[in-house]
């Protein structure tokens, strides 16, 4: 059976271990029988930094709708949106496609989202810097 998962949560609320874990636990870890697409790979720079530019959020969201695909067009058992996925629309296009081509499609809200102290804690362990002001505004409008 080929399954997607769309996950979603907050910055800092360990979506990309989930991610990791899910793939060690369903398919062993085998690289050619998962993948994951994350727009935060787009941010990373050749040293392996993560630099943010808002202005690219677009083109980078959509450069990662066309790996997801690509990867169902592939018959890749098990594929990942890691992305924080915070409003409905922000995913439909992954359910979508991932449906039309015969997958399973699971939703997996990762973390604590309306918890003020896990948001203060997101705040703190997230990689990418995102501020407890926004975490907490992303937090305010999160679409069930």
């Amino acid at each position: 059976m080929k399954q997607a998962f769309i996950l979603r949560g907050l910055p800092g609320s360990g979506k990309t271990h989930y991610a990791h874990s899910l793939a060690d636990e369903l398919v062993a870890g085998d690289d050619s029988q998962f993948f994951i697409c994350s727009t935060d790979d787009y941010f990373t720079n050749e040293e392996g930094r993560y630099e943010f530019h808002k202005s690219k959020l677009p083109q980078y969201h959509n450069l990662n709708l066309a790996r997801f695909i690509n990867a169902l067009a592939q018959g890749i058992p098990l594929v990942i949106v890691d992305n924080t996925n915070i409003k409905k629309w922000e995913f439909i296009a992954y359910t979508s496609a991932a449906q039309a081509m015969g997958y399973q499609v699971k939703e997996v809200i990762v973390g604590e989202v309306k918890d003020k102290s896990m948001q203060h804690l997101y705040a703190k362990r997230n990689v990418h810097g995102v501020a407890l002001k926004t975490i907490s505004k992303m937090a305010h409008i999160f679409e069930w």
